[in-house]
């Protein structure tokens, strides 16, 4: 399976969360995207969680953090 990226630092929100959302919609059960944001999208994650998708959260030094998700069936 591919994996995609999304760079969505610098976007105010709620951007970052409805592009993420988008890119997954195009997206096979398996495929991997990888975002990165300001912070933590703590709104993203439950609605992550509720379409069966599986992430990792990785805060990075500078405030940022960058999420690896897979998406669910």
């Amino acid at each position: 399976m591919g994996s995609r990226f999304l760079d969505n630092r610098g976007l105010e929100p709620p951007d970052p969360m409805i592009r993420t959302l988008e890119a997954l919609e195009g997206m096979a059960p398996g495929e991997v995207l990888v975002i990165h944001n300001d912070r933590v999208p703590v709104y993203l994650l439950p609605q992550l969680a509720d379409a069966g998708a599986e992430y990792q959260v990785e805060e990075l030094p500078d405030g940022s953090a960058r999420v690896r998700i897979t998406k669910g069936a």
